[in-house]
């Protein structure tokens, strides 16, 4: 299974509009904590990151997705997506 992280930056946003990003992006299977691989630990991302896994989406299919959800709240959101090779991680809180 493919692993993305998911960057989405909305332009001149409101924190209440990052709290329905989130619910939004949660209800599409988008999560924001990540379970590392070694010990099992959940991990939360970085605000506005989110980790999604598929079997069938490539990288443009997931961005399309995130930027479908995000351009509801807000116009010409700002997204980037990386396919997974690995992920390193720094004091990241514990979920």
């Amino acid at each position: 299974m493919a692993k993305f992280t998911v960057r989405v930056e909305l332009r001149d946003s409101k924190d209440a509009d990052y709290d329905e990003l989130h619910e939004k992006m949660k209800s599409k299977g988008f999560s924001r904590t990540v379970r590392m691989t070694d010990s099992g630990e959940v991990l939360v991302l970085p605000n506005a990151e989110y980790s999604y896994e598929s079997d069938t989406k490539d990288k443009a299919a997931v961005g399309e997705l995130a930027e479908s959800v995000a351009e509801k709240i807000r116009k010409n959101p700002k997204i980037m997506v990386t396919k997974s090779g690995g992920r390193w991680y720094a004091n990241l809180d514990k979920a």
